[in-house]
């Protein structure tokens, strides 16, 4: 039974607090969006200092010590206790088939990270292949048992579109519902707050040492993933110091809050060629991450943005979240053509676009995004377009969604053949568990073993020591 409104949960799979990466901050923002509207509980992955925004129920399903099976379980009785469920990952090892079956499930497909995890098994195959061929199968997943699908841009559709033709999910009533299959997947991408931004502490100018009011901020807004580029901005950089000594190019974030995300190997080339360039800590700056609620203190005292990237599938599809704080701040950008957001770039003259892997290019652009009348042009443009972006406008098909929740179609539902693979599924890793369980409890008694021999031996030798000093 629905009540009405409907409670809603969403699921957080990255880190809430102060300091958040992209979906972390998405579903920060959805879930105060979504607040004002209906009860919801925001699942995090471990507690914050955060105080919830209103109609928000903040409960952690994770912890430092909390192992797979605490973390799934606790998510599978949040799922049984709410009626729509929002999430990139669900728990189907730990939630019975039936439970999944009754509730209202919007599958959050933002971020393209099959095409991510292609990058990743690029660079390191030994590891990143099998995590790859792991989440096409929980992509598939996915695609079975969603209700209503999300993603950040009409590219981002039609990709998904195709996948979920591919999984049997287009169905004529949907069509009679929505000829355009809204119904089925829909845009929401990121967006920014409605309040203008206040500087509340330093920026990079007040932080970092050698950086005076008078430099040049080139600020690269965000992480420094494999899949980018950051070799052509410090090239581009070296260009632009033989004629600026005080051009800075400062990198916002090189390591990344989410727990299980390691520093990347394009971080530490980065940091070998500044070094090469003659360019570490005087040109080029490395910051390793900017809080979430200090963003705009960094952002407001830059004169511009960089982002660039490789051309690589993952760029064609992905929606660089932390562009969107650049509008906000109404802060020029210079960006690689070839994604939506480059289009947007240049479709509403906010910033330059330049072709890939081109210092050259980089530094011409921002040369003429600097000058003084272009640059404020550009900002008031900004200004105008930061008003289509805000997180309410940017939700409203989920709102809409969440209100009046539906399943239309008959694709999605019970499926004897799923339900017995998930069964077998979950005892396996339980099975898994339990043998892990017992080579820890192996491995701590073999340990006690070994020091209470240890022991005896140390005593022998002491005793036969003694023995001999006597004679």
């Amino acid at each position: 039974m629905t009540t009405n409104p409907p409670t809603v949960l969403l699921i957080a799979s990255d880190t809430i607090g102060r300091q958040m990466a992209g979906s972390g901050i998405r579903y920060w923002n959805l879930a105060c969006v979504l607040g004002r509207q209906q009860p919801v509980t925001l699942a995090i992955p471990a507690a914050t200092t955060l105080t919830p925004p209103p109609g928000v129920t903040l409960v952690p399903y994770g912890g430092p010590d909390a192992g797979e099976d605490r973390r799934g379980r606790t998510l599978a009785k949040l799922i049984a206790e709410h009626q729509v469920i929002v999430a990139q990952h669900l728990p189907y090892l730990y939630a019975d088939s039936d439970l999944l079956a009754s509730r209202f499930l919007v599958i959050d497909l933002y971020a393209p990270w099959i095409l991510e995890k292609l990058e990743w098994a690029r660079t390191d195959p030994e590891r990143g292949e099998p995590a790859r061929k792991d989440d096409v199968a929980i992509l598939n997943r996915l695609l079975s048992l969603g209700d209503f699908f999300l993603c950040a841009s009409e590219r981002q559709r039609d990709f998904w579109l195709g996948a979920l033709a591919a999984a049997g999910r287009i169905e004529f009533e949907h069509a009679a519902a929505d000829s355009g299959l809204r119904t089925l997947i829909d845009v929401v991408p990121f967006g920014l707050p409605e309040a203008p931004p206040e500087k509340t502490g330093p920026g990079p100018r007040g932080t970092i040492a050698g950086i005076g009011s008078d430099d040049t901020v080139l600020l690269w807004n965000g992480g420094l993933w494999n899949w980018l580029d950051p070799l052509t901005a410090i090239r581009a950089t070296h260009l632009l110091a033989a004629g600026d000594p005080g051009i800075r190019l400062v990198f916002m974030g090189t390591r990344s809050p989410v727990g299980w995300a390691a520093e990347m190997g394009i971080v530490i080339q980065a940091r070998e060629l500044a070094r090469d360039l003659g360019l570490l800590d005087r040109h080029v700056v490395f910051n390793d991450w900017v809080p979430y609620d200090a963003r705009q203190n960094w952002l407001l005292e830059a004169d511009l943005t960089v982002s660039l990237h490789t051309v690589t599938a993952e760029s064609r599809y992905s929606f660089r979240t932390r562009m969107l704080d650049n509008l906000w701040c109404g802060v020029p950008i210079v960006a690689t053509e070839g994604d939506v957001l480059a289009d947007l770039i240049r479709e509403e003259g906010i910033g330059l676009t330049v072709p890939p892997e081109d210092p050259g290019a980089v530094a011409e652009a921002v040369r003429q995004i600097l000058d003084p009348a272009r640059r404020d042009a550009v900002r008031d443009t900004i200004a105008a377009v930061a008003r289509r972006y805000t997180w309410e406008r940017a939700g409203e098909p989920l709102l809409a969604y969440c209100r009046e929740p539906r399943r239309i179609g008959t694709a999605r539902g019970h499926d004897p053949v799923a339900a017995y693979i998930h069964n077998l599924e979950r005892i396996y890793s339980e099975t898994a568990q339990y043998g892990r369980h017992l080579e820890r409890v192996i491995a701590q008694q073999n340990a006690a073993l070994e020091g209470s021999i240890d022991a005896r031996v140390r005593r022998l030798v002491h005793a036969l020591r003694s023995r001999l000093r006597r004679r």
